[in-house]
């Protein structure tokens, strides 16, 4: 990543006497662009915890953030822009941290929401906007956000930035994700990323949920001390789920109704179960280049460990399984279903804990994701395909300032929307939760995205998700006869992201 350089003391002194001959001459005014004066970290204020941007005045200038709003779908951005305080607590956080950054800087933090967000496939996203305002060259954008699934094809367009090109960012520093931003990495460049300005990649993100009176009626023991010991697994929580699944009504039949060990809000949760495992359909090498591991002994285990309860309906409940079955959306069942307290584990996202609180007739606690066994590290979610990342389009004419705000804007939002979103996030059943506060930060510091997806790798991207339909372990079979597909997408892959 590109520094700011470090002057010796007698160019800082000369360059201070510049500054202050400008403030007091009219026909010199502020810089408003990088270019104008060479910025050096000694004219920063290290706040202690090695945040030292420049104090530029920006004479007024727009940071202009892409955003999207699609109400059908309620997919939305909401951590770039506040209009005025309204009594919530995250809009309010979010305006208090832009007025700091508009004051500090004098800036104009801006919203353009994507006209076309309620009528697009909302799986493009953003897409469709970057690349036309790329293609013709419009400066029009500053950063944009985009979802996980469709964000990496512009990369492979080169429609987008290396973030390790732009100055003023940081991504050492802890207001960065750098489990994340490591992940979606590739070839040594970082076309998008996350840090916590954004939440939109939180608010998608893969958790699991437990009931803890069915957890203490059953006598099962203490989950989060298990994951605090390292000894939350899927051993443990397979053994949970067969012993408290139970046909409530008595009429030998799998229904709603029943009491489920696992309820799983899509079968991306079989994959959110084998990314808890370490398990991803792509990866890195040392040299950050792309290769498959599908096709790992590893993977295959794992999937025969989820199958063990995943493949027993009467143990897990996947929505998909109840269309036309239910009076209801079918999408809802997982959730229905554990709200009533007829189910031990849920798997959700965060976006859906204000209704769980809300709603929930029993006591729960949020919990990661279980690892493969207690020779594994660390626990690890997967990010929803709809999560969204950001990335600066290609026609932005100074990225560099774009850097700077991303890197004020992290910085403040740390203590401010960020932690404002954890406290919304950890109430249960309307009382802050300080396990639940720890278990979400653990889950939030583990997040990793399924990369074959962000980059649309053709043959496998969806494999995972079909093997869930099928609750059986093809995935040797199903890999060979992709194979030679994968392997040539990875390939182009490779010469797209090296021009």
């Amino acid at each position: 990543m590109k520094k700011s350089r470090i002057l010796t003391l007698l160019l800082t002194a000369a360059l201070l006497t510049q500054l202050i001959a400008c403030q007091n001459n009219s026909d010199n005014p502020p810089p408003t662009n990088l270019t104008d004066v060479d910025q050096s970290d000694s004219l920063s204020a290290d706040t202690g915890d090695g945040f030292a941007l420049p104090d530029i005045n920006w004479d007024g200038r727009e940071f202009r953030v892409l955003g999207y709003d699609c109400v059908r779908s309620n997919f939305n951005t909401f951590e770039i822009y506040a209009e005025s305080e309204n009594g919530d607590v995250v809009n309010d956080a979010i305006y208090r941290r832009n007025a700091t950054i508009e004051d500090k800087y004098n800036v104009k933090i801006t919203e353009i929401i994507n006209p076309d967000s309620n009528s697009a496939d909302w799986n493009i996203c953003n897409s469709s906007v970057i690349r036309k305002t790329a293609i013709s060259g419009d400066d029009l954008y500053d950063l944009a956000f985009n979802t996980v699934c469709s964000i990496g094809t512009l990369a492979r367009e080169n429609l987008l930035y290396d973030l390790n090109t732009v100055d003023y960012i940081d991504f050492d520093a802890s207001w960065w994700n750098k489990q994340a931003n490591k992940n979606v990495s590739m070839m040594g460049k970082q076309y998008f990323a996350s840090n916590d300005f954004s939440l939109r990649d939180k608010d998608r993100v893969n958790i699991g949920l437990y009931n803890r009176e069915m957890v203490d009626s059953y006598n099962l023991g203490n989950p989060i001390e298990l994951v605090r010991e390292g000894k939350w697994t899927l051993d443990v929580l397979t053994e949970w789920a067969l012993q408290v699944s139970n046909d409530l009504n008595g009429n030998g039949e799998v229904d709603d109704t029943d009491q489920f060990g696992i309820c799983c809000s899509s079968f991306d949760g079989f994959q959110a179960f084998l990314t808890g495992c370490n398990c991803q359909v792509m990866t890195k090498d040392s040299s950050d280049m792309p290769i498959i591991t599908l096709n790992t002994e590893h993977m295959t285990n794992s999937i025969d460990k989820v199958l063990e309860f995943a493949a027993r309906k009467d143990v897990t409940l996947f929505c998909e399984d109840w269309v036309g079955k239910v009076d209801y959306d079918y999408w809802s069942t997982a959730s229905k279903n554990f709200k009533s307290g007829h189910s031990l584990f849920v798997t959700t996202n965060s976006r859906a804990l204000a209704g769980y609180s809300a709603e929930c007739t029993v006591d729960y606690g949020i919990i990661p994701y279980p690892k493969y066994d207690e020779n594994q590290e660390n626990y690890y979610s997967l990010g929803e395909r709809h999560c969204m990342l950001f990335c600066i389009p290609i026609s932005c004419n100074d990225p560099d300032f774009t850097g700077f705000m991303l890197e004020a804007l992290a910085h403040e939002a740390t203590d401010t929307s960020l932690k404002a979103y954890y406290e919304i996030s950890c109430k249960t059943k309307y009382t802050y939760d300080e396990d639940s506060a720890e278990m979400l930060d653990l889950i939030y510091s583990g997040i990793i995205y399924d990369i074959a997806r962000i980059y649309s790798i053709n043959g496998i991207s969806d494999i995972i998700y079909n093997i869930a339909m099928k609750r059986s372990n093809t995935v040797v079979s199903d890999y060979a006869s992709n194979e030679s597909k994968a392997k040539a997408d990875i390939d182009k892959l490779i010469e797209d992201l090296s021009e």
